[in-house]
């Protein structure tokens, strides 16, 4: 069986597609997400021509696993919650874009549910909150039990850790216990600022911005607070304990409360942390990152060991 996974991304899409098993790769490709919006037609083409069996479409904040055939255009307005007045940002354009020529075509697919959407989550920690991590970062968390399981030589109902997402976009934090997602810490709300996003808001700055748009949500992150603007994470890493580092420790700190706050209410001690998404990747910032956490809370915090995707990244390999 042929089974194909798209990973939405800030900045690109990612699509991957397996035969059978993680040693058969028949499809590894990454494409920015500006022509994902633009022309996703083009993207739709490249998926078909890997002949998936089964496809897992973008789902966005996540929706109930659902057959794509099924999906109509509330749905298609859940995977992104972005009013009709403010569409702009490429990745939520691209999604939907992707999602309805999925459907047209009749693809054998589905959406995937965000952590929100998650049984396994007990209700009381649902409450006043929709981003508890989108469907990719379900996704992610997935790869991440799989890996423990690999590492460790325990069953998939053994594993216990921390996954946390550092994409370039959002950062994001998912508690797993028994090998189930049993809470989340998302974008919107994660208590520090991702690369490009702001991460948690005070209510007293939305108050004062009084209104503001979607894109205002992928803006005044590390990135943004270092240097005003949107730049290359291999250009910041350089700066990290120069020009950079007030930025950076905060950015860190909020990784490390994120984390704090899954643990203190997490019934057993995780096992590790698994750092995942486009930054864990750059080595001077998983270092940094990884060695607060051992330092202030200690717990080891590792990279995913089984990598089988070149060019894809950590949530299409999930």
């Amino acid at each position: 069986m042929r089974a194909l996974g798209v990973d939405p991304g800030t900045g690109n899409f990612d699509i991957l597609c397996i035969e059978d098993d993680v040693d058969h790769v028949v499809l590894d490709e990454t494409i920015p997400s500006s022509t994902v919006a633009e022309k996703p037609q083009e993207v739709v083409e490249l998926v078909l021509s890997a002949r998936p069996d089964i496809v897992v479409g973008p789902s966005g904040y996540g929706l109930s696993f659902k057959k794509l055939s099924e999906i109509d255009e509330k749905d298609l307005a859940l995977t992104t919650l972005e009013r009709r007045s403010d569409y702009g940002a490429p990745v939520l354009s691209g999604v939907r874009s992707m999602l309805r020529m999925l459907r047209e075509k009749n693809v054998n697919g589905c959406t995937l549910p965000g952590v929100i959407q998650l049984p396994t989550v007990p209700i009381h920690r649902k409450f006043n909150k929709i981003d508890m991590g989108t469907a990719d970062k379900t996704c992610v968390t997935a790869y991440a039990v799989w890996d423990q399981s690999r590492v460790h030589g325990v069953r998939y109902d053994e594993t216990c850790l921390i996954c946390v997402e550092m994409g370039l976009g959002y950062n994001a934090a998912m508690a797993v216990e028994n090998g189930k997602i049993v809470d989340g810490v998302g974008g919107t709300i994660f208590p520090g600022p991702g690369y490009l996003s702001i991460g948690l808001m005070d209510g007293e700055l939305a108050y004062l911005l009084n209104g503001f748009s979607k894109r205002t949500l992928f803006e005044g992150g590390v990135s943004w607070i270092a240097t005003g603007s949107k730049v290359e994470v291999e250009k910041f890493a350089a700066g990290l304990s120069t020009s950079y580092a007030d930025a950076f420790r905060c950015f860190v700190e909020g990784v490390g409360k994120a984390v704090a706050m899954l643990a203190a209410v997490m019934d057993k001690t995780p096992r590790e942390v698994i750092l995942t998404g486009r930054l864990s990747r750059v080595e001077s910032i998983r270092e940094a990152v990884a060695s607060w956490l051992q330092r202030r809370l200690g717990f080891k915090a590792r990279r995913p060991l089984n990598v089988f995707a070149k060019r894809a990244k950590d949530v299409a390999m999930g």
